[in-house]
Parts: structure tokens; C-alpha cells; sequence
């Protein structure tokens, strides 16, 4: 049996939390969520996960910090970003670890699971731009 792909969710806003948590379990995937970077560094010293997708915007610990320090510490998780400001200039920094792909809020759910498959099976992703209605 094939063990399961680790998920972490990280952002400050619940209803994206529990939505994409939702749209990864029904996907097969194990989900651990993370209200800010600090709770997600707290889920990182004690786990390991093969992906990370994190907000860049969130109270105590924003997702910028959070990867500078998981790159400081050697961690080799995937990391997929969520932005609704894809210009920030904060994700051009060097000190950031090398990045899977930024996803554009709002963005489509299957879409996101398409990513988050790709990611995982090491295939070429392409970022999601904002699908507005």
C-alpha cells in the first residue's frame, strides 16, 4: 500500500483552510492545517511533509518569514504560495527556498488539485492566474 502524500495548509483565514484541506482529502492527500507561519513552523519541527502551501499575508508570522526560516533550517519541502498580490515584491527575495509554483486568489479548486498533483509528482507546473466571474 502506498503511503499517503503530507500535506500542510497554512493560512490565516478559515474558510480557505477547511475549503482547500476539503478539496485535498476528497483528493487523497493527508492534511494538517496551520493558522499563521508560526503554527506551521511548530507542525514542521515535529512532521515532515511533502508539500507546503502557504498564504504570504497572515498575522503573527507571515508566509515570507516562514519560508526564510524553513529554508534556514534545511527543510526540503515542495512549496506552493497563494497570493492575492503577485507583484509582492517580498517573493522576489533571495533568501527565499526555490518555489513549485504561485497560485493568483481567488483560483479555481480543480485547478488546485491539478497543481498540487503536479507538484507532487514532480512534473512541471504552471502557475494559476486569478479566474475572476
Amino acid at each position: 500500500m502506498e503511503k499517503p502524500i503530507k500535506v500542510l495548509v497554512v493560512d490565516d483565514e478559515k474558510g480557505i483552510r477547511y475549503l482547500l484541506s476539503e478539496a485535498l482529502l476528497h483528493g487523497g492527500f493527508e492534511v494538517s492545517l496551520a493558522r499563521d507561519g508560526q503554527e506551521s513552523l511548530e507542525k514542521l519541527e515535529n512532521n515532515h511533509f511533502d508539500l507546503v502551501v502557504t498564504d504570504i499575508n497572515m498575522p503573527r508570522l507571515d508566509g515570507v518569514s516562514m519560508l526564510k526560516s524553513m529554508r534556514q533550517s534545511g527543510r526540503e519541502e515542495k512549496i506552493i504560495i497563494m497570493t492575492g498580490n503577485p507583484s509582492d515584491q517580498r517573493l522576489t527575495d533571495k533568501d527565499l527556498p526555490q518555489v513549485v509554483t504561485r497560485l493568483c486568489k481567488p483560483f479555481d479548486m480543480d485547478k488546485f488539485l491539478d497543481v498540487v498533483i503536479a507538484a507532487t509528482a514532480n512534473r512541471e507546473v504552471q502557475a494559476i492566474q486569478s479566474q475572476t466571474r
